[in-house]
Formats: structure tokens, sequence, C-alpha cells
């Protein structure tokens, strides 16, 4: 037998996941020329990787009593090095749990190694278990105190969970081993702010402008900082100063912790240094978006209304014009007969609709199961960075929930003139007057992960209203599509659509529907649901029934969670909208900009677009 060749071979194997094959080729190497050592570590790594943990441990240890006091160390090193080799493999190409397995097999050989704790940690991380990478890249670092990387992913990974201490104390950390690391300063300045210790993010702009002066991050922080002490003048110097060092900060802090991105016209006023116009776009924000998380709360109409007066001290031309934006912002009298009409809002929750039904003993009429849960087998991205992103820390699969059609007798629907939240609410109880949401199919914006506790129907923005639209009553059937961004290409086809799927998948004669509620204007939209049979005499719109009840509200779940679909959706739009063609025309590659969009601008759009127009694509 040729040993390079069946080493090649047997690498092959491993590198396919052919772990039998390998273990089969290494036993008759092992038979051929048992004094190869390297064999019986591959040998023990092929069975460990098939699943055989104590075969592969019998193994190595049958040939470790073969060594001399001498050899052994030797022999030891040599295994360790494998395993670190191929673990490290695994854990760079994605491959998380195997890279996990061969991690946990190196500490029970070796248990004082850093690196392979750190290791280990970062795989476990990239499969979203946050708590136990925690305590691997703690235990790094009582093993080896000055590792730098083990400290940065505890405090970055901290403060994401908003433990802003902990966090804090681990920046600090940092800092006694690189001083001058202007990365840390940064986000331990962020840590202090959102604690409102603002002094401390002072001190920390200040202390990174000493190591660079023109960095820009750090000018910008600083400038918020100010805002939030209602210091105008001063956060509106260091803004300006962040813009003269960096010319394009305007569309990095577009994005500041994804709060401004509807603000490009403060930017553009301060970039062009007009003072009376930074004041006053200060002053429509901050009155305008209570919800402005860039200045603390109970400042912020306070805040708002001083830059307005400030605009208006500077420019008094601008009186008329700030006088028409107070004007609109002041709470409109009272209108008897609308608050007549308006509709308390609902006070609790169902989590899911079942328990609803069950709780009725409408689990077996008004509940139509369709698919069960499923799992979305999903690979981390592949990034230039050295780890993951936490956007992306999902494992290798992610559960989707079961599907179903319900049936709710006098049910009602409410969605946000915004199309951003949505409600399926219960009919009111005789007794208390009391309605409910049913949490699994009423969606919020932001949209979470699916295992998110932000998803938790206690954290519906409708708690925080006390009426809704007056209701709109409509006799008969209404089936419910619409869901949040209805608008959107992408939520009308994966989120919106599959819908129609699920309501045909119940068995529900169509004919039996009275009226289809969505909301749709465009000429895809249109076209979409004329492919699906709806027909467009019997839909109704949101945008003029934002709040409605009917005789019998049925409602299709959706097809997983909202922006998270499992295959058969995939296979549901390529069925009904591209069908086989022998005589396919050639596609053309488009890649649309996303410059003059409200939001999701890409900072480097510029170098993707020549990346891409390599592969054939038009801007």
């Amino acid at each position: 037998m040729n040993i390079n060749n069946s080493q090649e071979k047997v690498l092959k194997y491993l590198a396919k996941g052919d772990y039998s094959q390998a273990i089969n080729l290494y036993e008759t190497s092992i038979q051929i020329n048992p004094n190869i050592k390297s064999n019986y570590w591959y040998l023990g790594l092929a069975l460990l990787l098939q699943g055989e943990e104590v075969a592969a441990q019998t193994v190595w240890l049958s040939a470790m009593t073969e060594a001399t006091p001498d050899e052994f160390d030797v022999w030891m090193t040599e295994l360790i090095e494998i395993l670190e080799t191929t673990a490290i493999q695994y854990l760079n190409s994605g491959k998380l749990q195997l890279a996990e397995k061969i991690y946990w097999q190196i500490i029970e050989v070796n248990n004082t190694e850093a690196e392979t704790y750190y290791n280990l940690g970062n795989a476990i991380a990239y499969q979203g278990r946050e708590e136990e990478a925690i305590e691997c890249w703690e235990k790094a670092v009582e093993l080896q105190p000055e590792f730098f990387a083990a400290y940065q992913n505890l405090a970055s990974l901290f403060q994401r969970l908003r433990e802003f201490q902990k966090a804090i104390s681990y920046y600090l950390k940092m800092l006694e081993i690189q001083p001058n690391s202007l990365e840390v300063y940064e986000n331990l300045g962020l840590c202090f702010s959102a604690m409102n210790y603002l002094e401390e993010a002072k001190v920390c702009c200040q202390s990174s402008i000493k190591i660079q002066q023109n960095y820009t991050p750090a000018w910008g922080n600083w400038g918020i900082i100010l805002l939030k002490q209602g210091k105008l003048e001063e956060a509106i110097a260091r803004l300006k100063t962040a813009i003269e060092t960096q010319p394009n900060f305007i569309q990095a802090y577009l994005n500041f912790e994804g709060k401004i991105t509807s603000h490009a016209s403060l930017f553009m006023a301060l970039q062009n240094h007009q003072d009376a116009e930074i004041y006053l776009e200060l002053g429509k924000i901050l009155v305008a978006n209570k919800s402005f998380q860039l200045v603390v709360k109970d400042q912020i109409l306070d805040i708002g209304y001083l830059c307005l007066q400030k605009a208006r001290e500077v420019k008094p031309e601008l009186r008329d014009k700030i006088d028409n934006i107070l004007k609109q912002k002041q709470q409109p009298t009272a209108n008897p007969q609308q608050n007549i009409s308006q509709v308390k809002a609902p006070t609790g929750f169902y989590e899911s609709t079942w328990e609803w039904a069950v709780t009725q003993g409408l689990e077996t009429s008004n509940y139509i199961n369709i698919y069960p849960e499923n799992f979305l087998q999903v690979k981390p991205p592949i990034t230039p960075d050295n780890s993951v992103h936490f956007s992306f820390r999902f494992g290798n699969q992610i559960k989707l929930p079961a599907t179903f059609v319900a049936i709710i007798p006098e049910g009602k629907f409410w969605i946000d003139e915004k199309n951003f939240q949505t409600a399926i609410i219960t009919s009111e109880n005789p007794e208390n007057k009391e309605s409910k949401i049913l949490g699994d199919i009423s969606p919020k914006f932001p949209i979470f992960s699916p295992d998110s506790p932000e998803n938790h129907p206690s954290k519906h923005s409708i708690f925080s209203l006390q009426t809704l639209p007056p209701i709109q009553n409509i006799e008969g059937t209404v089936a419910v599509l619409s869901g949040i961004f209805n608008n959107n290409y992408f939520h009308w086809m994966f989120d919106i659509l599959p819908r129609i799927e699920l309501l045909r998948q119940s068995g529900i004669n169509f004919n039996d529907i009275d009226r289809f509620l969505i909301n749709y204007q465009f000429p895809f939209q249109k076209e979409t649901l004329k492919i699906l049979d709806i027909p467009e005499a019997k839909i109704i719109n949101t945008e003029k029934h934002q709040h409605i009840q009917a005789t019998k509200l049925i409602v299709p779940s959706f097809p997983g969670s909202v922006a998270w679909m499992p295959k058969w959706t995939c296979d549901f739009l390529r069925k009904e909208f591209l069908p086989p063609s022998e005589n396919a025309e050639k596609i053309d590659r488009i890649y649309i900009s996303r410059k003059q969009a409200n939001n999701r601008q890409i900072i480097n759009e510029d170098e993707i677009i020549n990346v891409l127009k390599k592969s054939g694509f038009k801007a």
C-alpha cells in the first residue's frame, strides 16, 4: 500500500464526513504497519467524529500504553496537535458541532491550555449557547490573565446582552493589557453612556482623542453625549469636528445604534454649517420622535423645545415655521364623538392560538393543524472577520413553529398605520369586557429570531396604547392575509402569500369566504394574488380597514416565524411562479442600489458593485 496515497485518500474521507471509509483505511494501515503511531491518532479521530467517543479513547490509550516515558510526551503532543489542527479547521469552516466535540476531547487530555477553552467557547457561542461560552472564556482568562481576545469576547457579549456593568469590568481589564486601544475606549464609552454615566463616557471619548486626534467615532460619540446633557452648542461643535475629520462620517453615523436612520437632513445641516437649521432639525427630531433613544427619555421633549427656541433666536425669520411645528405637536382637542367610537385596547394575551382554542373548548372545531413544527438548517456565514457576528449565531438549526388555520368567532384584526404592528384579538369576555391578543399570529416590528424572548406577546406594543381606532363591523367570513410590511417584496412573497397555501391545505372552501383582508397596492401584489385565484372583488384593503371585527375571522398562521420560512414555502413559490420551462430565456443579473433608501444603506456599496459587475450584474 502506498502510504502517501492512502493518507491523501483518508483525509478526503474525513473532509467529506465519510468516517466509515476513513476508519477502514486506518485499520488496514495499522495492520500493515502497527509502528506508525499517527494512524492510531487519526483512527481515534475518525471514531470520535462518527460519535464513538469511548472507542476513540480506547484506540488512543492502547497506543499510549506502549510508550516509554520519553515517548509518551512526544506522542501526546502529536495527538493534541492533530486534534487542534482538525478542530480549528472545522471551527473556521463552520462545522461547529464537530469542532466542539474535538475541543472537549483535547480538554480531557490536557485541561491547562487557555487557547483550547477560548476556541471551545467560540464554537459554542456560534451555536447560540452564550452562557456556556461565557464559562469557557472565563476559564481561558483564569488560565491566562492577559488573554485579550477572551476578554474581548466577554465584554462584547455582555454589552450586547445589555449587562453593561459586567461589560465595563472586562473592557477595563482590556485597557490594562492594551492601554491605547481605540476600540476598547469607544465601546467602554458606549456602555457608560447606556448606563447614563455621561461624564465617564465623555472621558472615554477624550482618551481616544488623546491617542488619535482625528478619531471620528470619539468626536461623534462625544457629540451624542452632549446632546444627552442638553449642551447643544458643544454637541454641534463635536459633531462638526466628526464630519470634518471624516467626510463620509454622515453615512456611517446614520446607523449609530440603529436609531438615526431617517434623519440624514440633520447631518447634512451639520456638514453645511447652517447653525439655525441645525437647531431646527434637532428640535423637529426630538419633539416628533419620543422614542429617540439617544436622549434620556425624561429630557427629550425639553431638549427638543430648547432646540427650536435656539433656532428662533439665531434666525428670527424661522419663527412662523417653528410655531407651526409646535402647533402640530400639541395634543388635539378631544372630540367627544370620536371618544365614543374609540375602542379600549386589549390588556391581555394568549401565548398561542392553541392555548386560546383549548381554553374555549374549540381545539377540534376551530383549530386546523397543517404542518408540524420543523427545523431550519442553517450555516454560519463566511466572513473575513475573526468571529461570526452576533446576529448570525444560531447554531446549525432553528426550530420553526407548527402551522395552522384558526377560525375565531367575532374575532378582531388591528394594524397600525405604518404596518409595523398587527394583532389578532379575541371577542370580549362578557363578564369583564376584556379581550386578548393571540401572540403567535400578532407580529410586530422589530423582527427577532424565532427563539428570542423579545417575541413574547407581553412585549407587544399594543399594550402601550389606551385605545384603538373605531371598529368596522363586517358581517360574514373574513380571511386575514395581512401581516407586517405587506408592501415589502420579501415579506409579501415569503410571509404573506404562503398563508394562502395554508388556507388551501385547511380544506376551507374559498367560496365560503366573503372577504380577504390584505394591504395591496403595487402591481406585483395584484399580479400574484390573481395567479393564486384570490378574486379582486373580495379583497378589502387594510388601509381602509385598520380595525375590523367579523362574524367569523379565519386566520392562517405564518409559514414559520416572520421572516423565517421553512423549505415548503420556497417549494410553493417555485411551483406557483417559476414553472419548469424548456425554453428559459437568459435572465439579467440585477443589483438594486440602496443609496437612496432611508435605512439599511451599505457603506462600501461602490466597491460591492464593482465586484458584482465582474459576475455580470448590472447596478
